[in-house]
């Protein structure tokens, strides 16, 4: 007897105290899938939320719990337990006991409503069965072992467990992706909007371009404007957090509209000069901007004459879309650097003021003594904003100082170094 005892002992200790062994712990089941159990060394009264408390056609004792979600429809549900074995032992019970029940309270037994049969003898396959289940709904139900016949212990067993029925089937969910009609004009916004039918929970959407994944997004609707004729877009996405099914859509590939547009290339050049703009489109129709500035704006080879640094825009359309690029003409000769000034407070020449400055509204001037040490560092340069000869508050000696001025005047920003006097 004592090596039985022993043996049932160490098998029973082969099995850890199962995770749901308190109803707040239930297992949530994936609708006709089945999951293995045990209710093996669930406790009795040992935690404070296992609810054996629970009174129905039985007591809870070594209680394990499960729940499960019904669909948008609701309807019938039926709860399958199989293939039980039973652990050996004479002081064992050799049957199981089980309900479904809707709580009112979470896991509070004295809300919980009976929606099903209750079984409290089954010893082989039995099936817990519910009509007329709620829609989208949470429902628990509870699995423990009897104390039948001479026994002393509750019984302990493993088995499956199936849900199904119409009221848990899962409606296949659907996913689609609505893309634009018709063609899509160059280099503008354009969306894609994720469509979901019968399904919960949805993750992140995986947005591709040619099966290269580009963009995860929350939101349903994804923006792009960098795509290209043919160019095929497609995305990824699952429903249900509780055994997740995965979702696929491809978009046909996109037609784009073959509107182009080219403004050239920036140019440099002295103020006053005559400047050839050249447009080059394949629109039905064109324009340069500011119109007022160009000598044939609806032309698309035309003729300026900056005296300051201006951009000029050449939009183009045709009958479906509408596309601008642009050209910047720098002027560079209206610009003076005086090689002096005398900061001695007489109103004359007491900053360091470059006519010119104000067509260059980013530049920015940093001044260094011959040691190389940094004297001022002023952004935004202009008359108001011209260097005064002091380093932090106050004025330097008179003497050579050397400079750096950044005009921030286009892609490839100028830079003009040089030195300047201070003479007070």
């Amino acid at each position: 007897m004592l090596v039985l005892v022993n043996v049932l002992l160490s098998v029973i200790s082969c099995y850890a105290q199962p995770v749901n062994d308190a109803c707040a712990n239930a297992i949530e089941l994936c609708p006709n899938t089945t999951t293995n159990g045990t209710n093996i060394n669930a406790t009795s009264t040992a935690c404070s939320d296992c609810e054996d408390d629970l009174s129905f056609c039985f007591t809870g004792s070594n209680s394990v719990w499960y729940s499960f979600m019904t669909n948008a429809l609701g309807g019938d549900v039926t709860v399958n337990i199989s293939n039980i074995v039973f652990s050996s032992g004479a002081s064992l019970g050799t049957e199981l006991q089980a309900a479904m029940f809707q709580a009112a309270t979470p896991c509070d037994a004295s809300s919980f409503t009976l929606v099903s049969n209750c079984v409290n003898n089954a010893s082989t396959t039995f099936q817990l069965n519910a009509t007329g289940l709620q829609p989208n709904t949470e429902y628990i139900f509870v699995i423990n072992g009897a104390m039948n016949g001479v026994a002393t212990q509750p019984a302990r067993a493993t088995f499956d467990v199936l849900v199904s029925g119409p009221g848990a089937d899962r409606i296949p969910p659907a996913f689609s992706v609505g893309q634009p009609a018709g063609e899509i004009c160059p280099n503008t916004q354009t969306g894609f909007v994720a469509y979901f039918s019968n399904c919960t929970d949805t993750s992140d959407i995986s947005w591709y371009v040619n099966g290269v994944l580009t963009a995860i997004t929350q939101s349903h609707i994804w923006w792009t404007s960098e795509l290209q004729d043919g160019d095929v877009v497609s995305a990824e996405s699952s429903c249900f957090t509780v055994c997740p099914v995965n979702l696929s859509y491809t978009c046909t590939p996109l037609v784009m509209n073959n509107l182009t547009v080219d403004a050239g290339v920036d140019q440099t050049v002295n103020s006053g000069d005559q400047v050839t703009l050249t447009g080059t489109t394949n629109g039905l129709y064109y324009q340069w901007t500011p119109a007022q500035a160009v000598i044939s704006p609806n032309d698309a080879v035309t003729f300026t004459y900056p005296t300051v640094t201006t951009t000029y825009y050449f939009t183009a359309s045709n009958d479906n879309c509408s596309l601008t690029d642009d050209i910047t003409v720098f002027i560079e000769d209206n610009l003076t650097i005086p090689g002096s000034f005398s900061p001695n407070g007489d109103g004359k020449n007491d900053v360091w003021y470059m006519p010119g400055i104000e067509y260059y509204p980013n530049a920015q001037l940093t001044v260094f003594s011959r040691w190389g040490q940094m004297i001022a560092d002023i952004t935004g340069y202009s008359h108001d904003r011209s260097w005064d000869g002091t380093h932090n508050g106050k004025p330097v000696p008179d003497g050579v100082y050397f400079y750096e001025l950044n005009l921030h005047n286009g892609s490839e920003d100028e830079k003009i170094k040089g030195n300047v006097t201070v003479i007070r």
